[in-house]
């Protein structure tokens, strides 16, 4: 989801430079002092071409020139410092930035990118901007006044000659300008593509284990075939329109020495300018644009970082935390007429519920139903578009991340670990918890035995998003994670369909005997699983279809009569062998 932006490209990119402008400053005026003192040389020169006793004013010149020179390089030195240090400030607020912005924005406005485009603006976009920052920025500087200053200079020494100099400057923009046609929306189109095709990389990656077990090649992967044919396709058109003006940019630029050589032979034929002045002249007016070659690469790398940074902006634009104007005074969840929806699909619609503290409720209903949207909605992680979620009587909405942390807990469908060992990831949410709590939430997540079986216990390192665990182990280690933070209310969204029917209900009635003041929302396809629930809220089409005990939607609503026979119809011998234990406890 995008919003529009006022701001220019120019006003965001000296924004992300907040609290360095003054260091920032200081490089580009060095740099500019430093610029001056490249023209120093070259009035040596021209006063050595003049002068009534060379002997002395060569000596006299060489010690000026010497200065200028030690001058020059020790200016560009502190200005390449203090850039460098504006860099990676900039590099290091901007990304702690935008990680504190992830940890706010609604799953929702995120739902637009994918794991590469985003990876791709954290690293990427922002690393753009360092480097332009840290190198390119002085060297702006220079393109910029180099030419300027030798101008000036040369308007002072003989201005026609210096007129004869700029002549092919409006010639060469003109050509530019010509053969540039359309490259705004051709670099767009080129920048679009990248980030797709970054994104099927990504995919493609993960999927190679798939693929692998079906035998396929890369072939058999179309998104990324297809992308790569229409990247390779955008830089060759790009390319093709690039090139000729870029060349007919550089030639005629660099043309101005077959208009000042002529006119100074003629000039000096005719007594109007010495020798002395004409080699200088040629020297500097020769070498007066071949700066502005430099502006024109650093003009395209601009638009880069334009282009990157306009994507960093909607990431930052997320409001601060407001400060808290009350705390929850219980730990009762309930929804309010609450709605919400993607586009025009509506997947949650005038949803009125109440969660009681230390109950446990099972959300249940045929897949689209809307359950794990309720889900992150419930958890505060997605905004509702209509209607209220509140907790003890406070909106979820206005309670700061850190607060609903310590209330709340969310392990859903799609578990991500830490890169670390399995007590990292067990204390994310209480790094003070000790090694008798990690146990204890082990053993009620049924993971205790595996964890004691390897060979250094808690201190196994789980690789990256969990890669050295299978599906169900990272499960456990998810729900243990979330038992650790001790939170009142505890939500799984599908979190135990690493175990069967028997194992699942075993697993609720251990965690309903431990944990009795928790609140307990559970998501689950298998009603066998949590017949044991306090209230069974059936849900179809987004809406609350009915709520209750087993036995009474049992008797009494036709949904859950037929999700249940089909499935006791399905593994009736395992229900069979537990129904009657069941129903009498």
């Amino acid at each position: 989801m995008t919003h529009a932006r006022a701001s220019s490209p120019l006003r965001d990119t000296l924004s992300l430079l907040r609290g360095e402008s003054s260091t920032f400053l200081l490089a580009l005026c060095l740099a500019a002092v430093a610029v001056m003192l490249e023209l120093v040389p070259y009035v040596l020169l021209w006063q050595a071409a003049i002068a009534v006793d060379p002997a002395n004013t060569l000596m006299n010149l060489a010690g000026w020139l010497l200065t200028a020179l030690i001058g020059k390089y020790a200016l560009l030195s502190l200005a390449g410092y203090f850039s460098h240090l504006t860099a990676f400030r900039v590099l290091y607020q901007t990304r702690l930035r935008l990680a504190q912005s992830l940890a706010r924005i609604a799953l929702l406005r995120l739902s637009p990118y994918s794991s590469a485009s985003l990876r791709n603006i954290i690293l990427n976009d922002v690393e753009r901007v360092e480097n332009f920052i840290a190198h390119h920025s002085v060297d702006l500087i220079g393109a910029l006044l180099s030419p300027l200053i030798a101008a000036l200079f040369l308007f002072w020494l003989d201005w026609p000659m210096a007129l004869a100099a700029l002549a092919t400057v409006p010639l060469a923009l003109l050509a530019q300008k010509i053969f540039s046609r359309g490259m705004a929306e051709r670099t767009a189109q080129y920048h679009r593509a990248s980030a797709e095709l970054d994104s099927a990389l990504v995919e493609y990656v993960r999927g190679v284990p798939v693929m692998k077990a079906f035998q396929q090649s890369s072939r058999a992967f179309r998104l990324l075939n297809q992308r790569l044919d229409a990247y390779h396709q955008l830089v060759v058109n790009f390319t093709r329109h690039a090139v000729p003006a870029w060349s007919a940019f550089v030639v005629i630029l660099n043309a101005n020495l077959f208009i000042l050589l002529p006119i100074g032979l003629w000039r000096v034929a005719h007594g109007s300018l010495t020798i002395g002045t004409l080699l200088l002249v040629l020297i500097l007016g020769s070498g007066l644009l071949k700066p502005l070659l430099r502006v024109t690469f650093l003009s395209s790398m601009l638009r880069e970082i334009f282009s990157g940074v306009g994507r960093i902006m909607p990431l930052l634009d997320c409001p601060p935390p407001q400060p808290e104007t009350a705390l929850p005074v219980s730990n009762v969840l309930q929804t309010h007429q609450l709605s919400f929806g993607y586009d025009d699909t509506n997947v949650a619609k005038s949803v009125s519920l109440r969660f009681e503290t230390g109950r446990f409720y099972a959300l249940v209903g045929p897949s689209g139903a809307g359950k794990s949207t309720l889900a992150c909605l419930l958890a505060g992680l997605l905004p509702p578009s209509q209607g209220d979620i509140t907790l003890g009587e406070v909106s979820v909405q206005q309670l700061h991340d850190a607060t609903r942390a310590q209330r709340l807990a969310l392990v859903s469908q799609e578990v991500f670990l830490l890169q670390g060992t399995l007590a990292d990831n067990l204390r994310l949410g209480n790094p003070q918890a000790s090694e008798a709590e990690l146990w204890q939430a082990l053993t009620l997540a049924q993971a205790e035995n595996w964890v004691r079986s390897l060979p250094q216990g808690l201190h196994s390192t789980v690789g990256e998003r969990g890669v050295t665990l299978s599906g169900g182990e990272r499960q456990r280690i998810a729900i243990a994670r979330a038992l650790v933070a001790h939170t009142p209310i505890l939500i799984l969204d599908e979190a135990t369909a690493f175990a069967d029917a028997l194992t699942e209900a075993a697993f609720y009635r251990a965690l309903r005997l431990a944990r009795p003041d928790t609140t307990l929302i559970s998501i689950a396809h298998r009603l066998f699983a949590v017949q044991q629930a306090d209230c069974i809220v059936m849900m179809a089409q987004g809406e609350v279809a009915a709520q209750g005990r087993h036995e009474s939607l049992l008797a009494s609503d036709m949904g859950y009569q037929m999700l249940w026979h089909s499935q006791f119809d399905l593994a009736h011998w395992h229900i069979r062998a537990e129904e009657t234990n069941y129903v009498t406890d």
